[in-house]
């Protein structure tokens, strides 16, 4: 359902911009609502680009430590690990099932098995919990990243995995709306 409404808010986008926009009584209602349409694009675009980025990191890094480990098919590892980052949660989760099920069909004993999810859970701890929130705090609005952490937080809480996908935007989407409608007014102060 997420996909398919997906799929047709975005085929759909410049007939709901344009009827965003009519819906407005005055002119300035609408040029007001055409500039927070055009930053919540701008912002929403910086932060895919943001986040895709973090995601081909990951995906680099895991391309780099599967070898090591003693795992086959690195490029194979790095790949899903950056597609299935995009997934809050269900994503890695996936992904350390795919691991230690790799890691039982490559080594014979459990522990050997174990080292690859183990070593993935690190590095997408020190990803999910420092980097992506630190980094998308800084490039997408000035956001502070316990912000961030607070909106998927709630989000993951109230709608599941689709609620953690969805909050970053919500949050910046929120964040730009709030700032053209309530612009602040930054005051020198003096000394």
């Amino acid at each position: 359902m997420f996909f398919a409404t997906l799929f047709f808010f975005i085929a759909a986008r410049p007939s709901f911009r344009r009827y965003a926009v009519n819906r407005m009584h005055s002119r300035t209602t609408r040029l007001r609502t055409l500039k927070i349409l055009n930053d919540i694009e701008d912002n929403l675009g910086g932060y895919l680009i943001v986040v895709t980025a973090i995601n081909l990191a990951l995906g680099i890094v895991t391309f780099a430590t599967t070898p090591l480990l003693g795992m086959p098919s690195p490029l194979l590892w790095g790949t899903l690990a950056f597609v299935l980052n995009y997934i809050p949660y269900v994503g890695p989760a996936a992904m350390l099932v795919l691991l230690f099920v790799g890691g039982l069909l490559t080594f014979p004993t459990l522990l050997g098995a174990l080292a690859p999810p183990a070593a993935f859970i690190c590095i997408t701890t020190i990803e999910g919990q420092f980097v992506t929130p630190a980094i998308v705090g800084r490039r997408v609005l000035n956001l502070h990243p316990l912000a961030i952490f607070l909106s998927i937080a709630f989000w993951a809480w109230l709608w599941g995995p689709v609620g953690a996908f969805l909050a970053t935007p919500l949050l910046i989407i929120a964040r730009v709306a709030l700032g053209h409608l309530y612009p602040q007014h930054k005051h020198d102060l003096p000394g």
